[in-house]
């Protein structure tokens, strides 16, 4: 695609907004953000700017980030951002995009702790849930592990960028291998990979552009719920709670794993479209 010499901020957006619509629902939107991005600007500012001639490079950045788009990378890996719990976290191609259905497991974590809790995060990534629960509990100590060393890499990053990197101890550990047996924790949460082997070619192209790891549950997309599940009995207080999101169909399932390993009261929390999000059970025996 070019730019067909100089072009003004509104024009550089229609021509965006065009080249992008067979490529998401909001191409005008994304357009705008992906201008902003390549301005250093606010995207409230495009419209104060609407009539200025665009910079030769200016121009050059924002469509090579076009090109990206159209590409179907995700507009999150291109701008090296996403907001989650009202913080920025930097991501890229090395962790899964936080989604917003992911806040209600951090919410439900954060409303059944209390003051010097100890909590575990498995699968952490991008680090969006242990350092989210970090900045809005400080209050509390959070191991944060993933098999990942590159995600990890990025984990630290945000803890550094949001000011908590003192209180995540930061693990490279497949699920509870690298982590002390001594240690025992209130809450264990996790957002692990539960998509069925067999649905992955079925994906969005752009969820397909995000780490394979962080998206592959095995076979019945239960491979992980039975590896963890099992063994944090070894690594949770009594009374403490797993939490952890599940995907579509996988309430029955994962309560029962849950009810087969000593844990009782299973709650289950639904997203906003009405499906079940969050389950979560209290290891009692």
């Amino acid at each position: 695609m070019k730019g067909g010499g100089s072009l003004k901020v509104y024009e550089a957006i229609a021509l965006g907004a065009k080249e992008l619509e067979s490529v998401c629902p909001n191409p005008r939107l994304e357009s705008e953000l992906l201008l902003s991005h390549s301005l250093r600007i606010d995207r409230v500012k495009l419209a104060i700017k609407r009539d200025e001639v665009l910079k030769e490079e200016e121009l050059e950045r924002f469509l090579k980030y076009i090109e990206k788009r159209k590409s179907r990378i995700p507009y999150q890996y291109i701008v090296k951002k996403q907001h989650f719990m009202g913080f920025e976290f930097y991501v890229d191609e090395r962790v899964l995009i936080p989604r917003p259905e992911t806040e209600i497991l951090v919410e439900e974590a954060l409303k059944r702790m209390k003051s010097g809790d100890l909590i575990l995060d498995i699968g952490t990534g991008s680090g969006a849930i242990a350092i989210s629960i970090a900045k809005l509990f400080p209050d509390c100590k959070v191991y944060a592990v993933d098999v990942s060393e590159e995600a990890l890499e990025v984990a630290k990053y945000n803890a550094e960028k949001l000011g908590v990197a003192e209180k995540i101890i930061f693990i490279k550990s497949d699920i509870f291998s690298n982590i002390p047996q001594d240690v025992k924790f209130d809450l264990i949460v996790s957002n692990p990979p539960y998509i069925k082997k067999a649905e992955l070619e079925n994906l969005q192209e752009e969820v397909k552009k995000e780490p394979i790891l962080a998206l592959d549950g095995g076979e019945d997309g239960l491979f992980f719920y039975k590896r963890i599940i099992p063994d944090c009995k070894f690594y949770l207080k009594k009374g403490g709670r797993g939490l952890f999101e599940i995907g579509y169909g996988q309430r029955e399932e994962v309560e029962k794993i849950f009810l087969e390993n000593g844990f009782d009261e299973i709650e289950v929390i639904k997203d906003l479209a009405h499906i079940d999000r969050v389950i979560i059970g209290r290891y009692n025996s």
